[in-house]
């Protein structure tokens, strides 16, 4: 068949608003109501026996109720309607077959059979039932990659690097992301926050400053300024004080304001986490300074 031939749908079950017998009983009515028909006989022997040996013809009522129980359903499917697990139905057909299809309880998917003659409720839990609904998502494992503009029912959470966790369902696109904070070594193609990318960040442009890389970039810190020399040594305290870690170099350089402006020579005495000790030999005059920690 092709997608052209589908046939027009129903849009109103059979008499709907005419007589009926509704629902149809399913036990025989041979020995209850002489004619009546019902889902075991259909319509019994009686209505197909000559009147004038006793017969009876089927009453519009029990025509009309079986073809409008019928043509509820098919108007029902043409909706694209599913229907829930029934403990009822279950019984009376003695359980349903592998790959049967049932609505979840919550009418947001479906749950299908992995087992012949499943009495058990998959809503509840019960065993031989696994989740059908193509938009669900009960687990994700691994590296999750989302596509399109659709939906999905989980909230996304960085539990450590190389996998991916799912918490409390959410309805709606991804909108919640958090992660935890991995190895600074850590290359990975794995999705970041702001918050963790800015983690540990800090900036000073001031004539006097600093800028400290991310902690995922190690923790760099860079720290400069500037000072007038002196003959006797003075100490100059970092802006960013102390470094938290190391101080791994210091370098000073003389300013020269011009060709007749003294030279001074910067040599360091002392070097802490919280600054140098500065002293200038011959003629005074003003420094730049750079250090480089964390």
């Amino acid at each position: 068949m092709q997608l052209s031939q589908v046939p027009v749908q129903i849009v109103k079950a059979w008499a709907t608003a005419g007589s009926k017998t509704n629902p149809i009983p399913v036990p025989s009515q041979i020995s209850i109501t002489p004619g009546a028909a019902s889902w075991t006989d259909g319509f019994p022997p009686l209505c197909d026996t000559n009147a004038s040996a006793g017969g009876m013809p089927p009453t519009m009522p029990d025509m009309n109720g079986g073809l409008y129980q019928m043509s509820a359903i098919d108007l029902w499917m043409c909706a694209g309607g599913g229907f829930p697990y029934n403990s009822a139905f279950q019984t009376a057909i003695g359980g349903y077959p592998k790959g049967a299809r049932v609505l979840m309880s919550s009418g947001n998917g479906y749950w299908v059979s992995t087992t012949d003659n499943n009495v058990t409720d998959p809503d509840t839990g019960g065993a031989g039932w696994a989740s059908a609904d193509e938009n669900a998502i009960t687990a994700l494992t691994g590296d999750v990659t989302a596509i399109g503009p659709g939906s999905a029912a989980a909230t996304v959470k960085w539990v450590s690097p190389g996998t991916i966790g799912s918490t409390t369902p959410n309805t709606g696109a991804f909108t919640t992301l958090t992660a935890t904070t991995p190895g600074s070594s850590d290359n990975s193609n794995h999705a970041a926050t702001t918050a963790w990318c800015f983690l540990g960040f800090a900036v000073s442009l001031a004539a006097n400053g600093y800028i400290k890389l991310p902690t995922w970039m190690g923790g760099l810190i860079l720290q400069w300024g500037n000072a007038n020399a002196a003959t006797s040594s003075q100490v100059i305290t970092f802006p960013l004080n102390p470094f938290p870690n190391n101080v791994w170099c210091v370098l000073c350089q003389p300013i020269n304001f011009g060709p007749n402006a003294g030279r001074a020579t910067p040599y360091l005495d002392v070097v802490s986490t919280s600054g140098f000790t500065q002293t200038s030999a011959g003629s005074t005059n003003s420094i730049y300074w750079l250090a480089i920690g964390n």
